[in-house]
């Protein structure tokens, strides 16, 4: 039986970094992953959507690029597509490869399973193994949710993994759920060509994400202009001879379609990890940690399987914090406040936004500050002029939550992110000089707007 100081299940963004980090702080880590490095973020998740997000790009900006006087007639090579994505993700893969090596952990391929305090039973296609460790980490992500009656067969009926490997473009596309990753996919294969449709249960898109009314209004009109069409307050009851049936309150009818993602939402990967077999509780189907994300002694989790946002950069996050507190279990607490954890939708426009949602903020009596980017300079530039930014501030003027709407969001959330980890003010956001004419102007506008001084808003 191989014995090691750390072992780590799971080689997506929160297990290879808390490997990564364990092998810089000179802590001996092995890290099991049964798949390929990089986890679903890198090879299924958010890497390969960003990537058909700027690929297929100009193909969503062709009427702002008429409207400028300039046509476009760009002809989509599929296979190309696939290849390059490939290497894409390829090409990033193995770079995680290389700074496992250099930090010097041990990559295993298999399966993991805990057999006791500390003790990890591995399948691997060459056999079984055994590892010993004074610390186990689990990272083991999560997977899409299937719905009964829609089962994935990655021909009919895709999950975003199928839809990635972008296996055909549908001449129609029927996407269940309005969520982050319904709407990210469908974007991309309604500008490849598809006619989508989005069915989702709720009555709004985005549902527990938190966008605002007016940011998912912005949306919802933006989606329809592009030619998705939204049927909201619908329910997906099963696969008809052509398409799938749906219940709305009028009824149901059939949706046509000849192809089906379903994107209801991930839940973690629990199953067969035997965390029951050292104390560990499992509730909703996630482990239960500590705030020091230990699950029993010597058991901790991280990212997805532990549950919260599941978002591959909160995931990392945890993982340099757990690298740091087994290499270190007797340090005192850094006192740092907890992290801030921004949120990035990419849709056409992108959605973006950190701490206290804006609708909360304004229920709460919370001030607000808006700014629409019709009144942007760049914006208007740029032939984008759909969107906005709001910014709300608590009574001692702190910077407490942001949301934008429009090109360069998921960028632009870096700074109001960084405002509210620092305890920064509006004020301090308004004295900031912004540069012209660029987007982050915007955030510089709402927080003089939430100063009653507005600049180019009324």
């Amino acid at each position: 039986m191989e014995r090691t100081r750390v072992a780590i299940v799971g080689g997506g963004p929160a297990g290879y970094v808390a490997a990564r980090r364990l092998g810089q702080l000179g802590v001996e880590a092995v890290l099991v992953e049964r798949g390929e490095l990089g986890g679903t973020c890198l090879n299924e998740g958010c890497i390969p959507t960003k990537a058909l997000y700027a690929a297929t790009s100009p193909l969503g900006h062709r009427e702002a690029f008429a409207r400028m006087g300039i046509s476009l007639s760009p002809q989509v090579d599929a296979a190309r597509l696939r290849t390059w994505l490939s290497e894409v993700v390829g090409a990033l893969r193995g770079g995680v490869g290389k700074l496992l090596a250099q930090a010097g952990v041990d990559v295993v391929s298999g399966e993991a399973t805990l057999v006791g305090p500390g003790r990890l039973r591995v399948r691997a296609p060459t056999g079984e193994e055994g590892i010993a460790a004074d610390a186990v980490v689990l990272a083991t992500g999560s997977t899409p949710i299937e719905l009964p009656g829609l089962p994935f067969d990655g021909e009919r009926v895709w999950s975003s993994t199928d839809a990635l490997l972008l296996p055909r473009v549908p001449d129609r596309l029927l996407v269940i759920g309005g969520g982050v990753i319904g709407l990210e996919l469908g974007t991309v294969y309604r500008r490849l060509g598809s006619a989508v449709v989005v069915v989702e249960l709720l009555d709004r898109l985005l549902p527990g994400v938190g966008v605002s009314r007016r940011g998912e209004a912005l949306l919802r009109r933006a989606l329809a202009a592009q030619g998705i069409e939204l049927r909201l307050g619908a329910r997906a009851e099963g696969l008809t001879a052509d398409g799938v049936k749906i219940r709305t309150a009028n009824g149901t009818e059939e949706v046509p379609a000849d192809a089906i993602l379903v994107a209801v939402g991930r839940r973690p990967n629990v199953d067969g990890l035997g965390v029951e077999a050292v104390g560990a509780r499992v509730e909703r189907g996630f482990v239960v940690t500590d705030d020091g994300f230990a699950a029993a002694p010597g058991l901790y989790a991280i990212g997805d399987v532990r549950g919260g946002w599941m978002l591959a950069h909160k995931a990392s996050h945890e993982g340099l914090l757990v690298a740091e507190r087994i290499a270190a279990p007797s340090a005192p607490p850094a006192g740092e406040a907890a992290p801030v954890i921004p949120q990035a939708i990419f849709t056409q426009p992108e959605v973006a936004l950190v701490g206290v949602p804006i609708d909360e903020a304004t229920a709460q009596g919370l001030r607000v500050g808006r700014f629409p980017l019709a009144a942007l300079g760049r914006a208007w530039a740029q032939g984008e002029i759909g969107g906005h930014v709001q910014v709300a501030a608590d009574a001692a003027g702190k910077v407490v939550g942001a949301e934008f709407v429009g090109p360069h969001a998921s960028d632009l959330v870096a700074e109001a992110t960084l405002a509210i980890q620092a305890g920064l003010t509006v004020r301090a956001l308004a004295e900031t000089v912004h540069a012209h004419p660029t987007f982050p102007e915007g955030l510089w506008e709402a927080a003089l707007a939430l100063l009653g001084r507005p600049l180019h808003s009324g």
